[in-house]
């Protein structure tokens, strides 16, 4: 391996740390009782394309913003859970709603006029074709 692909390899490597931290500090509640959710995913690479699969439960698709700069994707959205018990001793409450964000580097510039999204059963499926169907 040359220098000229380990300097290309380590700013890549210290974006995926930074982002696994971010996702660990945005776990953390900001104030006791309040949780705070980021939805898990697969990228997958297929020939010409990646797709994510990102496990969205109780999240409607008009509730969802996808938008691709380069190579970084966002998706945020936001959950509402309705809450009616009509019990008043709910010891424990792990449901939660609210808004999220979550982003991703993709390894590849992909074209951002043929993105596709879909949302069946709680999973977000999104397709980013490579700028001229690349490999």
């Amino acid at each position: 391996m040359t220098s000229h692909d380990e300097s290309f390899r380590f700013p890549f490597l210290r974006r995926e740390v930074d982002s696994i931290f971010g996702e660990v500090l945005r776990s953390v509640p900001a104030r006791p009782g309040v949780a705070r959710w980021s939805p898990t995913l697969d990228l997958i690479e297929e020939p010409g394309r990646y797709v994510i699969e990102m496990d969205v439960p109780g999240v409607r698709l008009e509730d969802l913003k996808i938008t691709v700069a380069g190579r970084r994707l966002v998706v945020t959205g936001r959950r509402e859970v309705v809450r009616e018990h009509g019990h008043p001793n709910v010891r424990l409450r792990e449901r939660w709603s609210g808004s999220f964000s979550r982003s991703l580097e993709l390894p590849d510039e992909v074209d951002e006029g043929r993105i596709a999204a879909a949302l069946h059963e709680g999973i977000l499926r999104i397709e980013l074709p490579r700028r001229g169907g690349r490999r």
